[in-house]
């Protein structure tokens, strides 16, 4: 009764799985449009079955044994008197060239998969497509997963100007209610929050009978509540959205309803070794057995209630974020929401104390890329241990644990709102390591965002606490941040001073891994603005030795910046881009986003020195997209003028409305193609000129 929207590529791919396969299934989760998919291939296939096409519908089928009988009475097979319907179907599809649609499968497999594979054997020209949240199991079986619509522009291949199909659909619906009806950015957002799934987006169209849009959008954190009742259909498990996925609670086992909501608990995706962790009980007499996890999930799988994630040699799940509330509401009911949080937080907890014991090492891409994609889940953990008073040490703890990734994995906005919240809470605890480290990592992010005085204040109050208490590698960290903020503030020889010591102070106990790499890396600096060029080279040789000896890359790229500087100051403007494009290759593997804008800057500067001004313009521009892209303070690194003189240097050369059109144009680029941009290699320098051959004294 209404229009068919979106799917091409979907209809083509099963019409080609129809020729390599006699059986395909097509299964998802419920309302995603397994039906109408499974509908729309058929009619477009009608000219290559002259046998004839028959759809047959199973929702209401409730008697597995009359499974048979039901497809007879649909295709309108008589058998002999006393032949069961098996062979009757048999007998009469045998000699032709046609297609079956057996649809909503899920609750019948037992009894489908035998039945199906013996029409097969007994036709040879039969074709059959089944919609199923299961597979059948048969052989030869080719699946289809059938995914929700579309929401943004990247997950289709869409002509300039068009709709994602999530939002084509919404809008269509809503036309025939409010003629003249143009999709806004609201209507995309409303798709998102309802996964693309068009069982839901139709159901919430039908709303506009009786509310506003705005109202729809003030009622979808309630998504089941508003999507019931409001749907006319002949099939009565779509009249709502939860029934259309209490259809498919129902047809799990026990074991699997209760794995189903203790899922829910994950934000975003997961893996095998979490659910496990999480979901499995203590006792393994009761629930879930930790054995049994695997086993469990996998038929959950099946039954398209969780799905299979590409995370490149890893294996991760996911759920809809319609179906994880669903499961949320049952934990609930269950009563065991606060405990299975809690053993999600233990989880994570314990992963982020492994990231940082490992971080300094050969894995800090593998480790950048996991925490990344663990980010949801992290900040679910997080959430949950500062809403809760028990919690609070265990979120200081977490929220401190993640240093290197708020720092160089690019959540510099994240790190800190969260250190900000469990610090506020540090009060409630005991003095100790964890409230240090919390206090030190918040300082360096506030450094990092120009807030020079809180990260002052809160590097002091770590010095204060963390010599009273021997806890050195504490100490050392916030003696360096108090160094780099007076360097900001331009005090070089106290700098200096407070970089010796922070130094010492890992040497002695502290930190000797990244605490003493980022300490020697930041006096070489300071001693290099202050003309001591020989004792700045020396100590990075050592910080370098330091870190190529444990396979760190992101504090020796910051080693290689330092020297890009030195070689800038001595003339040698090549020599320093070689050593800022590689720093700026490693900090852009690792999402550092203050040591990415660093680089740009230098690479900038070493431009303007070569004579492009027109690229160190482009490259000022770049590096202001940095910056405002990840949540730093514009302008705030490097400290040392270097970005004011070459800013000076190229709008002088260009004129201003050049250098304007210059920088306009590397601010307007994405993230990615800046980054591309900044590490292309500098066209040779002509003979004569101030650039000079690379050193090799690395």
């Amino acid at each position: 009764m209404t229009s068919f929207v979106g799917r091409r590529h979907e209809a083509a791919s099963v019409g080609r799985a129809l020729d390599g396969s006699r059986l395909v299934t097509l299964t998802g989760v419920g309302g995603v449009g397994k039906t109408r998919l499974a509908l729309r291939v058929a009619r477009g296939l009608r000219a290559r079955f002259p046998g004839g096409m028959w759809f047959v519908e199973l929702s209401s089928l409730r008697k597995p044994g009359m499974l048979g009988q039901t497809i007879c009475s649909a295709l309108r097979v008589s058998g002999k008197s006393g032949m069961s319907a098996d062979t009757a179907l048999q007998g009469f599809l045998a000699p032709r060239k046609s297609l079956l649609v057996l649809d909503t499968c899920e609750h019948l497999v037992e009894t489908c998969a035998p039945l199906v594979d013996g029409l097969l054997s007994a036709a040879p020209d039969l074709r059959i497509m089944v919609t199923s949240r299961r597979v059948l199991g048969v052989s030869g079986e080719s699946c289809f997963q059938v995914e929700p619509l579309a929401i943004d522009d990247r997950d289709q291949e869409n002509a300039p100007g068009r709709h994602p199909e999530a939002v084509t659909l919404f809008a269509d619906r809503a036309a025939s209610l409010m003629p003249g009806f143009v999709p806004t950015p609201e209507v995309a957002l409303l798709c998102r929050r309802l996964d693309g799934i068009p069982l839901a987006i139709e159901l919430a169209a039908t709303r506009l009978r009786t509310l506003s849009f705005d109202q729809i959008m003030g009622k979808i954190d309630d998504r089941f509540e508003l999507l019931s009742g409001c749907a006319r259909t002949p099939v009565r498990r779509h009249r709502t959205l939860r029934m259309a996925i209490g259809w498919s609670h129902e047809l799990c086992e026990p074991v699997e309803r209760l794995l189903w909501a203790r899922l829910s608990i994950f934000s975003g995706d997961f893996d095998l070794p979490a659910a496990q962790a999480v979901c499995a009980d203590p006792d393994t007499g009761t629930g879930v057995r930790r054995e049994d996890v695997e086993d469990v999930l996998l038929r959950l799988v099946d039954k398209s209630i969780v799905h299979r994630v590409a995370s490149g040699r890893a294996v991760r799940f996911r759920m809809l974020d319609t179906v994880r509330e669903y499961g949320a509401e049952w934990l609930r009911r269950l009563g065991t929401e606060e405990e299975t949080r809690r053993r999600h937080l233990d989880y994570f907890l314990d992963l982020a104390r492994r990231f940082d014991r490992e971080w300094f090492g050969p894995g800090q891409v593998d480790w950048h890329a996991r925490m990344t994609r663990e980010l949801p889940n992290l900040r679910a953990a997080l959430d949950f241990a500062l809403a809760h008073p028990a919690g609070h040490a265990a979120g200081v703890e977490l929220a401190g644990r993640l240093a290197y990734f708020w720092m160089a994995c690019g959540f510099v906005s994240d790190g800190r709102r969260y250190l900000r919240a469990a610090l506020s809470r540090s009060p409630d605890l005991p003095p100790g390591a964890e409230v240090n480290r919390a206090l030190w990592v918040c300082a360096w992010l506030a450094d990092v965002q120009g807030d020079l005085d809180q990260a002052n204040d809160l590097a002091t109050e770590c010095m204060t606490r963390s010599f009273a208490g021997m806890d050195r590698a504490s100490a050392g960290w916030a003696t360096a941040c108090c160094a780099t903020t007076g360097l900001r503030w331009g005090y070089l020889p106290e700098a200096l001073g407070m970089f010796e010591r922070a130094r010492r102070t890992h040497e002695e106990g502290g930190d000797q891994g990244a605490g003493l790499a980022a300490a020697l890396v930041g006096e070489a600096y300071v001693l290099a603005r202050l003309g001591r060029r020989e004792e700045a080279l020396s100590l990075l040789r050592r910080q370098r030795s330091l870190c190529d000896s444990l396979g760190d890359i992101w504090m020796r790229s910051s080693g290689d910046w330092v020297r890009g500087f030195i070689e800038l100051e001595d003339g040698d403007a090549v020599s320093a881009d070689r050593f800022f494009r590689a720093s700026l290759r490693a900090k852009h593997l690792l999402r550092d986003s203050l040591g990415m804008a660093t680089a740009v800057s230098a690479l900038a500067a070493a431009a303007a020195r070569r004579g492009d001004t027109d690229r160190a313009a482009r490259l000022l521009g770049v590096g202001e997209l940095i910056e405002l892209s990840f949540g730093l303070r514009v302008s705030i690194s490097p400290p040392d003028d270097v970005r004011e003189a070459t800013e000076d240097l190229a709008r002088t050369s260009l004129g201003p409305d050049a250098y304007a059109a210059a920088f306009q144009s590397g601010r307007a680029l994405d993230v990615e193609r800046a980054v591309e941009y900044a590490l292309e290699p500098p066209p040779p320098v002509p003979a004569g000129t101030d650039g000079t051959a690379a050193r090799t004294d690395d």
